[in-house]
């Protein structure tokens, strides 16, 4: 049942078992090249999924490192009917447990051998060092098979999931595909971590949909690996984020010449960075490209390479499919929060999203960014700035309602105000004034044990200030 959804025919290569099976057999594993483990087998990770018993539907929640292997479990529990949610694998297991309860995930696939740790007794192993501990589900699950669970782009906190079905993802992947000229011959290394949406599906799906070969990398990430993967992989086709970029540039003198093309997403990259890829990478393809996990991801590409340097600010024209416009009323500088229609937006948040609201979701098919934008009269994309819940911090996103959201669960917490500042070497930090009715000695130490038992590494802060609050005008 589940593979007649998945091989119906369409414009788009739906997932087929033999020929994910095929596609992954050509497929590589960085670490796996220094250090060679026993063969991947795409057959033994499907049965270990189908041996768990769990119904088409269910939804699993997948807490591996970047590998060969995590591409080989999130798509065989597609191909099972499962519907995967990849998490970062440092996830602390009381934030995994928390996600679990809301999504009425009924697995959790990982490398930790303690299943006590995500309240259950129950794990089985799934190969190659990973298990899936089975949790406790109320009632039949909401989901269906192919359906997608991916993590918000930070702006609905950390108890939400964007629904996505996998249909349109792959119709996704395909149109960014085309759009940086992605080919059957390319070699395409994924560097970047694959819970996020832009590695998932703007390189694994978009490698699958157009038959690339791919090579499964990092984090965490360094120029001089990353060129050694490039080089020692024959890589021609790689995406990074303007945090990279900026490494790339302070540290290398020249990238291998048979990098044909180099994508680059995930926030604004300035000018000068383009210009100096541009030199850096002379006769190279160069794309800059925006998206968000609620667009399924990708939005708009540039082919900066192939622009005269007034729309190097661009982040260009919006894919096939997609219908961009300002939401009214339009500031005097022509700029405005983004509104996105597309027949590859997500169906619906889900779990915990802003008091039960549809964040974001003006209505089905369309997305109300959180970003303002310019778009001049030859439909050119501009990012002004975000409206959005969220920023940079050491080139992550980081939600400030996540870290609310947890601050105010510490008892004794009255109000939790984060505010960015900059560390001695220049970098994007967090700092964070809390208001706590007590102010002992063991507050902060008690506050930030507390913090970081549930926030990413990203997303802890670097000084926690506390203040006594007053008794009168106690409310979080």
């Amino acid at each position: 049942m589940t593979k007649a959804f998945l091989s119906r025919p369409g414009p788009v290569p739906q997932l087929d078992e033999a020929r994910v099976a095929d596609w992954l057999a050509r497929s590589t594993d960085v670490r796996a090249a220094m250090s060679p483990p026993s063969p991947l087998s795409m057959d033994a990770t499907r049965s270990g999924l189908a041996e768990l018993g769990l119904p088409p539907g269910s939804a699993v929640i997948l807490c591996l490192s970047n590998s060969v292997h995590m591409v080989q479990v999130y798509l065989a529990s597609l191909l099972l009917g499962l519907v995967p949610l990849a998490l970062p694998p440092a996830t602390p297991s009381a934030r995994v447990r928390g996600i679990a309860q809301r999504l009425r995930a009924r697995a959790v696939v990982t490398t930790r051998t303690e299943p006590e740790r995500y309240g259950s007794r129950r794990a089985r192993p799934v190969g190659r060092g990973t298990q899936a501990v089975l949790l406790d589900g109320d009632g039949p699950s909401p989901y269906s098979a192919g359906d997608v669970l991916m993590p918000t782009s930070g702006t609905s906190g950390m108890f939400s999931a964007c629904l996505h079905r996998l249909d349109s993802l792959l119709l996704n992947a395909r149109r960014h595909a085309a759009s940086v000229d992605m080919t059957a011959s390319d070699v395409v290394l994924v560097s970047l971590p694959l819970h996020y949406s832009y590695a998932m599906v703007a390189q694994v799906l978009a490698a699958y949909v157009r038959g690339a070969r791919l090579v499964v990398s990092g984090p965490p990430f360094s120029p001089v690996s990353y060129a050694a993967a490039v080089s020692g992989h024959a890589v021609t086709h790689s995406s990074i984020t303007p945090t990279l970029v900026r490494q790339v540039l302070a540290s290398l003198d020249s990238l291998p010449p048979h990098l044909r093309t180099l994508t680059v997403g995930g926030d604004q990259l300035g000018t000068r960075d383009v210009e100096a890829l541009l030199r850096l990478r002379a006769g190279g393809e160069l794309y800059l490209t925006y998206g968000l996990t609620e667009a399924g991801p990708r939005v708009s590409t540039l082919a900066a390479h192939a622009e005269p340097p007034r729309r190097h600010a661009s982040v260009g024209l919006p894919l096939p499919g997609v219908r961009p416009r300002l939401r009214t009323p339009v500031d005097a500088d022509g700029s405005g929060e983004l509104l996105i229609a597309s027949d590859t937006a997500l169906i619906d948040h889900v779990g915990d999203t802003d008091d039960g609201r549809r964040r974001g979701l003006v209505r089905p098919g369309v997305i109300a960014t959180g970003d303002v934008f310019r778009i001049d009269e030859d439909g050119y994309l501009y990012f002004q700035g975000r409206l959005s819940d969220f920023v940079v911090v050491r080139g992550e996103k980081v939600s400030l309602r996540t870290l609310r959201q947890v601050a105010h669960t510490i008892p004794g917490v009255v109000h939790c105000d984060p505010r960015l500042a900059v560390d001695d070497d220049g970098s994007t930090v967090l700092d964070v004034h809390i208001t706590a009715t007590d102010t002992g000695r063991e507050t902060e130490r008690h506050i930030r044990r507390a913090l970081n038992s549930m926030l990413l590494l990203a997303e802890r802060p670097r000084a926690i200030h506390v203040h006594a609050a007053d008794p009168t005008a106690f409310r979080k």
